[in-house]
């Protein structure tokens, strides 16, 4: 979805007027403007609406839950700054290869019982894992704590019973299918004339 300079113009004008109403917490009102710049749906909805997508207030995360069968996000999806996995009996699988963010540190908060939680994320991105504690499980992070310029930090908190937590970058096998599928994206998007 592209945002035409006179509808982001509206769209940031209004969610300025929602912040001084105190309809949103003014204190996200900069990550609401960065998303909304990015392009971001939620932003657009909480503008035009005067509601937000869950993930972008600390007390109203994305929860992604895992009861008895397995959860998992992959292909171009939208990470919001507030999310809570919840790995209770199964796994959850979240890969960030063609994900979009707006905003460079997003919180992660994980709860695990039984379940396992799989973090695949793209070459420059980092993670800080100093606050998960493990029960049985184990963690192990294969990542950089220290994000590349322009990338995001995923900062982890939380703990596991007795699932594990594994965080790794993509292979190159996911890497080349994640490339192709943006080339068919824009390939599909010249076609229809840049429309979305």
């Amino acid at each position: 979805m592209s945002l035409e300079p006179l509808d982001r113009d509206a769209a940031r004008a209004r969610l300025r007027s929602l912040a001084e109403q105190g309809l949103i917490d003014p204190s996200d009102l900069d990550t609401q403007l960065a998303a909304l710049d990015a392009g971001d749906a939620s932003a657009l909805a909480l503008a035009h609406h005067g509601y937000t997508a869950a993930g972008y207030r600390e007390d109203d995360p994305m929860v992604i839950s895992a009861g008895w069968s397995a959860q998992s996000r992959s292909g171009v999806w939208a990470v919001p700054p507030h999310l809570h996995i919840q790995a209770k009996a199964s796994n959850v699988l979240l890969n960030f290869l063609q994900a979009q963010v707006s905003t460079p540190v997003i919180w992660v908060e994980i709860s695990g019982a039984m379940g396992n939680v799989k973090l695949v994320l793209p070459d420059g991105w980092a993670v800080d894992a100093d606050r998960v504690g493990a029960g049985m499980g184990k963690v192990r992070v294969r990542v950089s704590n220290q994000p590349a310029p322009g990338c995001p930090v995923l900062v982890l908190r939380g703990s596991l019973a007795m699932g594990n937590l594994r965080v790794r970058y993509g292979t190159r096998r996911e890497l080349r299918r994640a490339a192709a599928a943006q080339q068919r994206r824009q390939a599909h998007q010249v076609g229809r004339g840049g429309r979305d």
